[in-house]
């Protein structure tokens, strides 16, 4: 969307040139790349946004992908959606320091902003480099996914691949969201309030708003979400057990063996492992299977009064992610979601059951041995006066 000419000035497409202006520039005048300063071909086509292009291979320092006309839209409209709130964004700013090129940067209330609008799919590593040298040079990342990758229904579950969970970004006082955009209809989609219970399932909230009716503030600092009911959690929870334990090609022979060799069946799990958390994305395993881990690594056997903490949990869920017992998502703008977190939530919410007691800084108390069902009637009594508990607390 952006050239210099011969004598050096910058011509932005986004600036909203007439054709035939254009066409008598295309005539007239020679385009050039402003990183390689390889020339360039201005192309006026009826089906494509107007775009320049480079005449032979794209330069290495511009990471030159081939824009969709998607990705070319969402980007103009990004660039006009910051310009109506009174910002002043710059379209393909390039930053020979880490020899990128973000979309739009643009600043906001003292912070400068580095904005990928995301349409394909690309490796999670590249991400997180991206990512990184974003911050090491001063920028704050900000990644909108394109819309065609949203996959949510009607309802209150959504399906989420690990790439799209790269896109998860956090905030003080909010525990995280993803954004969508979608050009053609100009319209958001935020998908919020995500507990996930499956490796690629979660429990969301999503907001669609039209562009005109969201801000860059709305986005950049989102006020806190109510914590959502979870009338349909037990009924994942059990297909979640299914998946693991009665797929007789399943996966998951090690976990069962080790409880097998532990005397415990996972369908008498008692129904403090298995709980719902924000801070469980940043674990890809289903959570039946590392809150297990915690209870058999940390928690069975430990008498009223022993004392627990997160540190210890978190160290052995960290040894088993070494053996590769469980993975770790990585979540490079999710700032304070991470395994350690994961683990903390979880010991915070034993508290609620009275398993565990607070005393402060990750330390707690075990307040009553976890019960063990042996038979069914005794799972479904001691789940139903938990999750009856568990909704009733703040």
């Amino acid at each position: 969307m952006t050239a210099t000419t011969k004598n050096g000035a910058m011509v932005s497409l986004a600036d909203g040139y007439s054709r035939q202006t254009l066409e008598n520039w295309r005539s007239s005048e020679e385009f050039f790349c402003p990183i390689c300063r390889g020339k360039l071909i201005l192309k006026l086509g009826e089906r494509k946004i107007f775009h320049f292009a480079h005449m032979k291979d794209a330069c290495q320092e511009s990471n030159f992908e081939r824009e969709s006309n998607y990705h070319l839209s969402g980007k103009l409209a990004l660039f006009y959606w910051l310009k109506r709130q009174g910002i002043e964004p710059r379209l393909e700013y390039y930053d020979p320091a880490i020899r990128q090129r973000p979309d739009i940067a643009f600043h906001f209330q003292g912070r400068c902003y580095a904005l990928e609008f995301q349409c394909s799919t690309i490796p999670d590593h590249l991400f997180t480099k991206r990512t990184k040298n974003y911050i090491s040079a001063g920028y704050t990342p900000f990644w909108i996914l394109g819309a065609s990758h949203f996959s949510g229904k009607p309802g209150n579950s959504i399906a989420l691949s690990g790439f799209e969970y790269l896109f998860l970004r956090t905030s003080p006082g909010h525990p995280g969201l993803i954004p969508y955009f979608c050009p053609g209809q100009g319209i958001f989609r935020i998908v919020h309030s995500i507990f996930p219970y499956s490796p690629t399932r979660a429990f969301a909230q999503i907001e669609t708003k039209k562009q005109e009716a969201l801000t860059i503030h709305d986005l950049v600092s989102p006020a806190p979400p109510s914590t959502p009911c979870l009338p349909f959690w037990q009924d994942k929870l059990v297909r979640s057990k299914l998946s693991i334990g009665a797929n007789p090609k399943t996966p998951y022979m090690p976990f069962l063996k080790q409880l097998y060799e532990a005397g415990l069946n996972l369908f008498l799990f008692p129904p403090e492992i298995g709980l719902p958390g924000f801070k469980a994305a940043a674990i890809s395993t289903y959570p039946v299977i590392w809150q297990a881990y915690i209870v058999l690594d940390v928690l069975l056997g430990k008498e009223e009064g022993s004392i627990v903490t997160a540190r210890e949990a978190a160290a052995s869920l960290s040894w088993r992610a070494g053996k590769g017992e469980i993975r770790v998502r990585p979540l490079p703008l999710a700032a304070g979601v991470t395994l350690e977190s994961a683990v903390s939530e979880y010991l915070s919410l034993l508290s609620l059951s009275g398993v565990l007691i607070p005393k402060g800084d990750g330390v707690f108390v075990i307040g009553r041995r976890l019960v063990i069902p042996r038979t069914i009637a005794e799972q479904m009594k001691s789940e139903s006066a938990f999750y009856k508990a568990f909704s009733a607390s703040p």
